[in-house]
């Protein structure tokens, strides 16, 4: 899979042609009378026409390469890490559905949807997929022409992580992909450091606001992103140069010798903390003793770390597990 500039009117001509022309065939039906039909001479061409679209389809779908994790996973240096390669453009914490898009803006002069959702008439879900997906198209072809290539950094934390349940509404990846190929990289970071972060940060956005219950949509978001290769934050802060080649071999992008000498130049939004362009080790900061004593109660909380591999024992180094 390549990038290239795809070309959606002539290709979606090209298949209504093709299911005109296919379903026109004169052939006779299943009571011998001849008339307008898919099946010829004996030959039913249902399965080459649907196999025909699907081709067509896939082959002029361009790579979109995405990025997802939760807020206070090391995110941002993992992402401002990626916009550090090659002719690479990060766009970050995209999401079209976002609940923070009502919130009033003082000044947005290029963002149509922040404003128009700022409005007393927002638009519905169907015109924002519409004007997101217009101008994700254009900017997606204008970038290509110009040899760079687009990364979306998704805002999970919209989808999985407000109010008392996670959204039930379309994912980036699904909203993207009637268009073109995602190829979708998933970050993680030990829970428990990720969960006393967000309270640090008074971002716990959630009800009820337990670890128990973040852990439930921790698992519910890699529920929703099951075979999607997962790059551990730890890993990458104990092995930086290989992590990145293993990214950027997924995300089909050219790895720079200097990426790292360029983070200073690269801010991105969703920074919770980080200062410094270091990538290192850093001790975990302290266990509040409200979120201690959730620790040894959550049947979530449990069953996270073992699936990401972690221990769930506070006392462990999440670096050394």
């Amino acid at each position: 899979m390549t990038d290239k500039v795809p070309d959606f009117k002539k290709t979606n001509a090209l298949i209504e042609s093709v299911l005109e022309r296919m379903s026109g065939v004169t052939g006779r039906n299943s009571n011998g009378q001849t008339g307008k039909s898919i099946q010829a001479d004996g030959l039913d061409l249902s399965d080459d026409l649907d196999a025909l679209q699907a081709t067509v389809t896939r082959s002029t779908k361009p790579l979109l390469r995405t990025v997802h994790h939760f807020a206070c996973t090391g995110g941002t240096l993992l992402s401002r890490s990626i916009a550090a390669q090659p002719n690479t453009v990060l766009l970050s914490e995209v999401d079209p559905f976002s609940p923070h898009l009502e919130t009033k803006t003082k000044f947005a002069p290029a963002d149509l949807i922040r404003q128009t959702q700022s409005s007393i008439r927002p638009l519905s879900e169907a015109g924002l997929e519409r004007t997101f997906m217009a101008s994700l198209q254009g900017m997606y072809e204008a970038t290509i022409k110009s040899g760079r290539h687009i990364v979306l950094r998704d805002h999970t934390h919209s989808h999985f992580c407000r109010g008392t349940a996670p959204a039930e509404r379309t994912m980036l990846i699904e909203l993207v992909s009637d268009y073109f190929e995602p190829r979708p990289l998933v970050t993680v970071r030990h829970p428990l450091d990720s969960f006393i972060s967000l309270s640090a940060n008074s971002w716990i956005t959630f009800a009820p606001g337990t670890l128990n219950e973040y852990a439930r949509r921790y698992s519910a978001f890699l529920d929703a992103y099951e075979g999607i290769l997962i790059v551990r934050y730890e890993d990458f802060v104990l092995d930086p140069e290989l992590i990145i080649q293993r990214i950027c071999a997924h995300f089909e992008l050219s790895v720079s010798r200097s990426w790292r000498e360029h983070l200073r130049i690269i801010e991105l939004s969703g920074d919770s903390g980080r200062t410094s362009d270091s990538i290192e080790p850093r001790p975990r900061r302290p266990l509040p003793p409200e979120i201690a004593e959730q620790v040894p109660e959550s049947a979530e909380y449990e069953a996270l770390c073992d699936r990401l591999s972690y221990s769930p024992d506070p006392a462990d180094d999440p670096f050394k597990v």
